[in-house]
């Protein structure tokens, strides 16, 4: 029997919907999508179930156009109303079991052990939410494994309009009503199944935050080679520009994949976004204050199989943002720890070039750590142990690290 999976979309998220689909399909077979909306296209329908023929799968349009959703409070600005089209899966899925997935989720492994899971007499598995003040022993409905022959039983889907009907002014979205309706009947999940990364970008700079909150957060973290099955990109979303939760990476891999690659399991659907593109050479960084940095823009335009970090503790100016439009270059405003250690762990030598005061004592950090620290006589934030440039010659500057990383 084929794996019942629900999303819900609208067209404005319609490549994030293929996103996820193409990610399960990387992994699974034998599949039945069933896909909620309002306004999707018939042709991406019949494009789609040509493809997934390939690998024993199908696509189902379930249109529901005769709604009040629209009409419903969301919490928060990044939510659509699609979010609701969830409250109908009784009513249209003919399997006893339904695997609801986001449009901001990507499956990186088989959902065969998860589909194993016996749901008993509860109405979904679920993984425990932690974003939401008041509901931290609640479940995140951005993902459940549905018992639908319990929805379908209860008549779920009037019960849920009822509630939302009163309720949606006060409650977190769908999540507050589905949470009131099943209290403490669900089943607990690993939080591989439904692993968020909503606050990567936020406590840090939150002020509620407590250094016990923050340390419990960042302790959170997996081990860097252990990936979680499911990631749900709740909050900052991976696909816009200044986002740093993590595995932003693994989001764009499934992105780029073509259908062709995936459905015909060519070897590059096994690799990683690195694979995808140019990897650089060398990587550096450069933590600033100020958006003076002497000369960045010769030595990003002359090193450009050199990757730049540039790490900031605020918000960044224009000038480097737009440092952005070279392909080597990443900036971090306001950055967190996660994106520190991702920086931190792959320096291959510093550049000590901004104006103004030195910040997280980042020189003495990295030549603790043995890596070479390059500067302008102008910039130059180290006592000894830097290697000085003039900055009307930068040249010299990049023949010496040419040197070094060649």
């Amino acid at each position: 029997m084929k794996k019942a999976i629900v999303l819900g979309a609208d067209n404005g998220y319609l490549n994030k919907l293929e996103t996820t689909i193409k990610s399960v399909c990387t992994h699974n077979r034998n599949l039945k999508f069933y896909i909620f909306n309002d306004n999707l296209p018939s042709e991406w329908f019949q494009v789609m179930n040509r493809r997934l023929k390939v690998i024993d799968s199908e696509i189902v349009n379930v249109k529901i156009s005769n709604h009040q959703l629209e009409g419903y409070h969301l919490p928060s600005a990044y939510l659509s109303y699609a979010t609701f089209f969830k409250y109908f899966i009784a009513d249209f899925v003919v399997e006893e079991e339904a695997l609801y997935l986001n449009s901001d989720i990507v499956v990186t492994h088989s959902l065969d052990e998860l589909f194993q899971e016996e749901l008993g007499d509860y109405w979904i598995a679920g993984v425990r939410d932690y974003f939401v003040k008041g509901y931290e022993n609640r479940f995140n409905s951005g993902m459940m494994l549905i018992n639908v022959s319990k929805w379908r039983q209860e008549n779920l889907s009037a019960k849920l309009i009822e509630l939302t009907n009163k309720h949606h002014q006060e409650v977190f979205g769908d999540q507050g009503i589905l949470n009131m309706v099943f209290g403490e009947n669900w089943k607990k999940l690993d939080r591989k199944y439904n692993f968020m990364v909503g606050l990567d970008s936020l406590i840090h700079i939150a002020v509620e935050a407590t250094p016990e909150a923050l340390s419990s957060w960042y302790n959170s973290a997996l081990p860097d080679d252990v990936l979680p099955y499911i990631i749900h990109y709740t909050g900052e979303k991976p696909w816009l520009h200044m986002s740093q939760n993590r595995y932003r990476d693994i989001w764009w891999f499934y992105q780029g994949l073509d259908c062709s690659d995936i459905l015909l399991r060519k070897e590059r659907v096994f690799q990683t976004y690195q694979d995808l593109t140019v990897i650089p050479k060398a990587y550096t960084a450069i933590f600033t204050n100020s958006c003076e940095l002497e000369q960045v823009e010769y030595l990003i335009e002359n090193l450009p199989d050199v990757h730049f970090s540039i790490l900031a503790h605020t918000w960044v100016a224009s000038n480097i943002i737009d440092l952005m439009r070279y392909p080597n270059v990443t900036v971090y405003q306001q950055y967190n720890r996660f994106s520190y250690d991702k920086v931190m762990k792959k320096l291959d030598f510093y550049l000590d070039i901004n104006y103004h005061d030195e910040i997280d004592d980042i020189t003495n950090v990295v030549m603790n750590m043995r890596k070479p620290v390059f500067s302008f006589s102008n910039t130059n934030h180290c006592n000894e142990g830097a290697q000085v440039f003039s900055p009307t010659d930068p040249d010299k500057m990049v023949q010496e690290i040419r040197k070094y990383i060649d």
